[in-house]
């Protein structure tokens, strides 16, 4: 079977119009008020192209970053250069087969990372892995969307048309129910310039599963954490009716 190029690979160069723009919530305002309280060193699992690890440096959070994608990475430096802030500290690295030293007050597993985690033992691996990286009084940080009823579809349909650099980024999808919650996503991303004529074409797949609370629970405390509390929306919202995202603090159980 050909292997399919990573999707976070092929949009390095488009992310903040892309999925950065569609955060409807200031989750990086939340992920940097938990990160300045606890007051110690951070690590940011798929930190991407920095939206949420450069905002964290800029408040003089000492954090590092890791993410499986290269470009992604470079496209990390790149932005910190051009705002002014010190080179980060990233690594290319799969959050399944994390080789890190150290200890940290917190780690972020951020905008619904755990969602590409299709299976649920290899969530629990992920998390258990984490246990050695943690200081005494360090949590995790994990979010996931709510899960919503979502429709299959086998024809490109048009998720929006936006402002990119001097022309336009649009972008399509069609949606593949998979069974057990899994969905299978195609992308395609089309990019025209000021005149509208279509300058790139390229489509990303991807699976992915949704987690509801219940199932984040269940996994962390399989994991060995305990749930110290949960946020929905980033802190907007009281409790998890209507919410879209919902944040599990977790804490290693007594004896992990």
């Amino acid at each position: 079977m050909r292997e399919e190029t990573w999707s976070y690979d092929l949009i390095a160069d488009v992310y903040d119009t892309d999925m950065g723009r569609s955060m409807p919530f200031d989750d990086v305002g939340f992920y940097r008020r938990l990160c300045v309280a606890a007051d110690g060193r951070v690590l940011e699992l798929g930190c991407g192209t920095g939206r949420i690890l450069l905002d964290l440096i800029a408040s003089g959070v000492d954090a590092i970053g890791v993410d499986r994608s290269l470009p992604m990475l470079m496209r990390v430096r790149e932005d910190a250069a051009s705002r002014g802030i010190p080179a980060p500290r990233v690594a290319q690295m799969d959050i399944g087969t994390l080789a890190l030293t150290g200890k940290f007050a917190v780690i972020l597993a951020p905008y619904s990372l755990i969602t590409y985690l299709t299976d649920s033992d290899d969530a629990r691996r992920v998390l258990q892995q984490l246990h050695p990286l943690l200081d005494e009084r360090g949590i995790v940080v994990l979010d996931a969307f709510i899960p919503q009823r979502v429709d299959a579809f086998s024809d490109f349909r048009q998720d929006y048309r936006r402002q990119h650099m001097n022309g336009t980024l649009e972008r399509a999808k069609r949606i593949e129910s998979l069974g057990d919650g899994i969905n299978r996503i195609e992308r395609r991303y089309r990019l025209f310039d000021s005149r509208e004529v279509l300058v790139s074409e390229f489509v990303t797949v991807e699976s992915i599963r949704p987690y509801p609370p219940e199932l984040i629970a269940r996994v962390a405390t399989d994991a060995g954490f305990d749930i110290g509390g949960w946020s929905y929306d980033y802190g907007t919202r009281s409790d998890s009716t209507a919410a879209r995202f919902a944040t599990a603090i977790l804490k290693p159980s007594p004896g992990k």
